[in-house]
């Protein structure tokens, strides 16, 4: 005797509507930075299929050597309850800068149109949080003034710039507060971006495309960005 057909069509349909809910799910990343002085710390975190995937990437501290920047790294990451979580040093010199551009550089080479990519993929971002406060003081009131002006011009620059690239959905906080009575220096940025997890998984696809249309493709990639 035949089953029941009306059971495969509401299975059918649960299944249909599952993955309808998981594509439109967003993938949220916040990030936060801030500067005390010479006090740094920043964090990324990244949520995704409603928190069953969670990235976090912490530097609780960073100090100048020279002219090298020394850094102390925290990087967890679950997986459907399964967790790891990595605590590193690293040192970002002058060379190592360097040696990023020239990997970008490669990399922009081998694959096809990859501005095109960057451009399309963050026109599905929607910046729903954007903050920015600084207080700044040099100890002079002139020179005070000037370089309060000087900061916001900078931060509606890139802010200018920004929504010319991403939706910016709320309106954003920024502040910029003058301290005539000392030196002094304080930054606190923090920002939530979405996107979601249906358009994530189709640029990782397009980008997986437009590498391998490329000699080397895939393997090329991974030769550049772990070479030393």
């Amino acid at each position: 005797m035949p089953g029941n057909p009306y059971g495969w069509i509401w299975a059918g349909g649960f299944f249909l509507l599952a993955i309808v809910v998981v594509l439109s799910s967003p993938v949220v990343v916040h990030g936060y930075v801030r500067r005390v002085g010479n006090n740094d710390d920043a964090e990324l975190n990244v949520r995704a299929l409603f928190g069953l995937i969670r990235y976090r990437y912490k530097i609780p501290f960073m100090s100048m050597d020279g002219l090298a920047v020394k850094v102390d790294e925290q990087v967890s990451a679950s997986k459907a309850g399964l967790n790891t979580w990595k605590e590193f040093n690293d040192e970002i010199d002058t060379d190592k800068v360097v040696s990023s551009i020239e990997k970008y550089k490669e990399i922009l080479r081998l694959t096809k149109d990859l501005k095109g990519w960057i451009k399309d993929t963050l026109a599905r971002v929607h910046l729903t949080e954007w903050r920015w406060t600084t207080s700044i003081g040099t100890g002079d009131a002139m020179w005070t003034a000037m370089a309060t002006g000087a900061v916001w011009s900078v931060k509606t620059g890139i802010l200018g710039l920004l929504s010319q690239i991403v939706h910016v959905k709320s309106g954003p906080v920024m502040e910029v507060h003058p301290n005539f009575s000392q030196p002094a220096f304080k930054t606190e940025w923090s920002c939530i971006a979405q996107i979601r997890f249906g358009y994530a998984i189709l640029a990782g696809l397009q980008l997986l495309v437009r590498m391998k249309k490329w000699k080397g493709g895939v393997k090329a990639w991974q030769n550049i960005l772990f070479r030393a």
